[in-house]
């Protein structure tokens, strides 16, 4: 015979064997317990598989609190703090960043004062008009 058809007759063999030991098992593992395997198994371990050990018990529940927390009094303070508001109208050829150089000492808090009365430009921080009373945030 040749050296191809031996080895391919071991490995059918083989895999034939696998085939039968792997039925064998799965039918063993399946079977109810009352079949033939179950002779070679004590008593003694079916009657402890039957009684579990460990019972569940639920958890035991808090009683719900019936008192209602205080609420804590409220402390008034004994300082009162004022803003000093700061107002500025509006004259001819000024801009926002002309206030804010006024007021800041520097042209960058325009933006500021624009946050601040933003009702007041409907079409933006360029559309200011003179005689408008503007607000100057510290």
């Amino acid at each position: 015979m040749r050296k191809d058809v031996k080895t391919g007759m071991m490995i059918g063999t083989g895999l034939s064997l696998l085939a039968v030991v792997w039925f064998s098992v799965t039918q063993m593992a399946s079977s109810p317990p009352n079949s033939l395997h179950s002779q070679f198994v004590s008593e003694d371990v079916v009657t402890a598989q039957a009684k579990p050990d460990i019972v569940y018990q639920p958890p035991k529940q808090r009683p719900i609190a019936t008192t209602v927390a205080q609420p804590k009094p409220q402390t008034i303070p004994t300082t009162i703090t004022t803003k000093k508001t700061i107002t500025h109208k509006v004259v001819s050829g000024q801009t926002l960043s002309d206030i804010s150089k006024r007021y800041y000492n520097t042209t960058t808090g325009w933006r500021k004062i624009y946050e601040a009365n933003k009702a007041k430009f409907p079409k933006g921080p360029d559309a200011i008009k003179v005689g408008v009373e503007l607000i100057i945030p510290e």
